[in-house]
Parts: structure tokens; C-alpha cells; sequence
């Protein structure tokens, strides 16, 4: 029972608590981005500024909703909204139903909600690895206490596109909507009970410590990409209100 409280406090912690954090913050900022970016520089500046992190977002609403089984009834990865039409302000959408009676089907919508997180994530994590490895590298150094990187292994025009990249992506991507948000709601419960049984799984499995050394050896990636988000996201920020206040 020790055991299985030690890795319920680990799992929390690491797994939830802490990029639930950095969720909340990076959802509220870059609300507050697109806001301003719309007020300064009109509507269509933030697909310019953030169209791939738009299209990630969408897409990643989408396939977690295909690996959660949901019937898909429209799906729009980027889109213009029309101003004769009154409300109409939606720059992507994925239209999807479930079976309530279905614990998994029902259980995805938390993580369909939050997909968007999941998934622009991901696509820093994988963006430095593929277009800055020693950045990547040391990442992963700094958890085991060597954090040594070679700069030399940097290419210039790799490290733009990476950086223009993971703006766009910064910018566009996190804001999550109260349609989302209200979605995760849904599969909270049934979440749960799946989260419950699958500890009492790991706590067969692993020790604590072995548990807690696996989690950290995953998160801490997820953790660079989700400050490094957020970094980029007040930089923009402020950056916005500067040239706002000069325009």
C-alpha cells in the first residue's frame, strides 16, 4: 500500500501536476497573444504568426479522436472565419461524437480536450531533436547531471527554422478553447478509474524509485518544450505590447 501511494504521489506530480502548470500558463498567455495580435495587427495576423500551431492543434484534436475511436463529422485544420456571419471566429475545428456507454470512448474525451498540449509538444520535442540535436542533447544531460553540449554541432540555417518554427508553433498552437476544456471535463471520472488501475499495475512492475527515475527519464523533455514554450510565448508578448504601444 506504501508503495502504491509513493507512486500515486510520483505519478501526480510528474505526470499531471506539473505540465498542467505549465498548460494553464501557456493557454492563458497565448490567449492573451492572439488578443492582442488581432488588436494591433488585425485578424489575419495570427494565422500568419501562427497557422502551423493552429494546424497542430486541430490535427491533434483529430487523432486522438481516431485512436479513441470517436465518429468524426467535419474537420477543418485551418480556416478563415467569415465576417458577414456573426460569432463565426473559429480558426479550426474537428467535429466529433462517442459512445457515451463506451468507458474508453468516453475516458478519450479528456485527452481529446487536452490533445492540442499533447501534440505541439511533441512537435517541439521532435523539431529540436531533428533540427538542433545538441540542444536536444543537452536537455536530457541536465537530468543526469552533465550538462555538456557542443555548440559546433549547430547548423545556422537549421537553428532558424527551428526558431521561426517554434514560435509559430508556440504562438498558435497552445491556446486552448472552453469548447476543449469542457471536452476534458467529460472523461474525467472514467479517466480516473483507468489511472487507478493502471497504478496498481505500474506498482506491481516498478519500485518507486525505479518508477520515479522511468517518469523522469520521459518528462523531462516534455518539460524543456513546455518552458520553452512559455519563454517564447511572453517574449512575444511582450514584444506585441512594444510594438503596439509604437504603432
Amino acid at each position: 500500500m506504501t508503495d502504491y501511494l509513493q507512486n500515486f504521489l510520483t505519478a501526480t506530480w510528474y505526470l499531471i501536476a506539473i505540465p498542467a502548470l505549465f498548460g494553464c500558463a501557456l493557454s492563458l498567455i497565448s490567449h492573451c497573444n492572439k488578443a492582442l495580435v488581432v488588436k494591433h495587427f488585425g485578424f489575419l495576423a495570427q494565422v500568419i504568426g501562427g497557422g502551423i500551431g493552429i494546424i497542430i492543434h486541430e490535427l491533434s484534436h483529430l487523432i486522438v479522436a481516431l485512436l479513441f475511436r470517436h465518429h468524426i463529422q467535419g474537420v477543418a485544420l485551418l480556416r478563415i472565419p467569415n465576417y458577414k456571419i456573426e460569432g463565426d471566429t473559429q480558426l479550426g475545428y474537428v467535429q466529433h461524437t462517442w459512445q457515451p456507454s463506451s468507458l474508453y470512448q468516453q475516458s478519450g474525451n479528456f485527452f481529446i480536450g487536452l490533445a492540442p498540449l499533447i501534440g505541439e509538444t511533441l512537435s517541439i520535442i521532435a523539431l529540436t531533436k531533428l533540427l538542433v540535436p545538441p540542444v536536444f542533447s543537452w536537455w536530457l544531460a541536465i537530468e543526469s547531471g552533465n550538462p555538456q553540449a557542443d555548440p559546433n554541432g549547430l547548423v545556422w540555417w537549421k537553428l532558424l527554422v527551428w526558431l521561426i518554427l517554434l514560435v509559430n508553433i508556440s504562438v498558435g498552437g497552445f491556446d486552448l478553447s472552453p469548447a476543449d476544456l469542457a471536452n476534458s471535463g467529460q472523461g474525467v471520472l472514467s479517466l480516473l478509474v483507468i489511472y487507478l488501475a493502471a497504478l496498481v499495475i505500474v506498482t506491481l512492475a516498478l519500485s518507486p524509485a525505479a518508477f520515479k527515475a522511468t517518469l523522469l527519464a520521459i518528462m523531462i523533455p516534455v518539460y524543456w518544450a513546455l518552458g520553452l514554450a512559455l519563454a517564447i510565448n511572453i517574449a512575444t508578448w511582450g514584444l506585441v505590447v512594444m510594438l503596439g504601444k509604437v504603432a
